[in-house]
Parts: C-alpha cells; sequence; structure tokens
C-alpha cells in the first residue's frame, strides 16, 4: 500500500507498449495496401486500447466529475454528486465529448503517421514521430500520483485518501518527479522541440487541475484524478497534432 501509486505510471507504459504494437502493425498493412487500408480502423484502436487496459475507472470518474461541476451547487453538493452512482446529462455529454475528441485526434494523428511512414521514413524518424504520443499516457499518471502525493485530499474516506494516508508521499512525490525529469529529457533528446509537448501540456493541466479541485471540491477525490488522467491526455494529444500540423 506504501508504494502502490509508485506503480500506477506503469499502467501506462502497458498501455503505450500496446498502442505502439498497434501502429506498428497498422503501418505495416496501411503500406502494403498502398494507404488504401481505412485509417478510421487504427483510430478506434487507440480509442478502445486505454479503455481494454484500465477497465473504463477513469473515464467512471471523469463522468462523475462533469456532473458535479455542471451543477454549479455549493462544494457539499457537488461532493455528494460524486458519490452518486446515477450518470446525469452532462456526465453522457461530456463522454460523448471526450470520446468524440479523442476519436477524432487519434485518426489525426494516425493519418499524418502514415503519410510519414508511406514516404519510406527511416525507422529512427518514425520512432521520433508516435514517441510523443506514446509518453502522453505514462506522463499523465506520473502527474496523476503526484497530485495525490502533494496535492489536499477533499474527503476522509475513499481511495485517494486511503492512499495518500497509508503511502510514502514523500518518495512518491520524489520518484515521479524524477521520472518526469527523465522521459522529459529523453523526448527532448529523441525528438527535439516536439518532445517538450506532451509534458508542458500536462504540467499546465496539472496546475489548472490544482485550483480547480481545490476551489470546487476543497482538494482531490478518486474521481477527480480520474477525471485529471482524462484531460490530461486528451489535452497531451491534442498539442502533438496541432504540432504535426
Amino acid at each position: 500500500m506504501r508504494y502502490l501509486m509508485v506503480v500506477f505510471p506503469f499502467v501506462g507504459v502497458v498501455i503505450s507498449l500496446l498502442c505502439a504494437f498497434w501502429l506498428f502493425f497498422a503501418f505495416k498493412i496501411t503500406a502494403a495496401w498502398q494507404g488504401n487500408f481505412s485509417l478510421h480502423f487504427w483510430a478506434l484502436g487507440l480509442t478502445l486500447i486505454p479503455i481494454f487496459v484500465t477497465g473504463g475507472i477513469h473515464v467512471d470518474g471523469f463522468m462523475d466529475t462533469c456532473d458535479a461541476l455542471a451543477s454549479h451547487a455549493p462544494r457539499e453538493k457537488k461532493l455528494e454528486i460524486l458519490k452518486d452512482s446515477h450518470s446525469g446529462a452532462f456526465a453522457v455529454l461530456g463522454c460523448v465529448l471526450y470520446f468524440l475528441s479523442f476519436y477524432v485526434l487519434s485518426y489525426e494523428f494516425t493519418a499524418k503517421c502514415a503519410v510519414l511512414s508511406l514516404e519510406m521514413l527511416k525507422k529512427s524518424e518514425f520512432v521520433r514521430l508516435i514517441l510523443p504520443f506514446l509518453s502522453v499516457f505514462v506522463i499523465s499518471r506520473l502527474f496523476s500520483a503526484l497530485a495525490v502525493s502533494v496535492f489536499p485530499i477533499a474527503k476522509n474516506s475513499g481511495l485517494v485518501h486511503t492512499f495518500s494516508s497509508n503511502g510514502a508521499r514523500l518518495f512518491t512525490a520524489v520518484w515521479c518527479e524524477f521520472w518526469l525529469c527523465a522521459i522529459s529529457l529523453a523526448l527532448i533528446y529523441f525528438c527535439g522541440r516536439r518532445g517538450m509537448l506532451p509534458v508542458m501540456t500536462s504540467l499546465l493541466v496539472f496546475i489548472w487541475y490544482f485550483f480547480m479541485a481545490k476551489r470546487n471540491f476543497g482538494g482531490i477525490t478518486g474521481d477527480t484524478a480520474g477525471f485529471f488522467v482524462q484531460i490530461c491526455e486528451i489535452f497531451g494529444l491534442l498539442g502533438i497534432v496541432i504540432v504535426m500540423n
């Protein structure tokens, strides 16, 4: 239990490896079919892989937080909404918008990669292209684990309170900061300025997350942690797609 949050980012590593395999397999087939194979199928795979790995647990928190924020109710009422097992209209709306956005951005990313791969780019250049995308899933979870170790907790119960109160908070914070720095340096070395995008966008979302959670809930909860992971990933992908275009 003390070091459980240290292991959390490795879930992102599993997602990244599966996405890397999916992209490699996709572009091999796309090249063999002279670009005629539909890229919608490959974008769908990138959209579904994180859900299959996590079981959708972060999406659940994302939906609950959408409901709570859209209520514009007092803090106590928002915390009650987070505990409510029912999905409100804004939870459904937020979920639909999220998956539409993630799918479209995945398609744009996949299409750009496919065009470049068909131009017979060197493997090293192709790796520099997809590495920032794959890092998003790890970086989002490193920041999430860091938040659990340093951010105020909104409730005296729940998973986040259990992890925070029983975990090695200082060790977790140092561990996450070390790997964030290491990944940042690796992305800059292999990908240049493009490699800084996932870290910078995640850092901005991280800062916004602190003030949003503090103002609306008095701190973070398990649901807001899932909300952060989803938002962090979507904005990381958005930044990558913008730079590629």
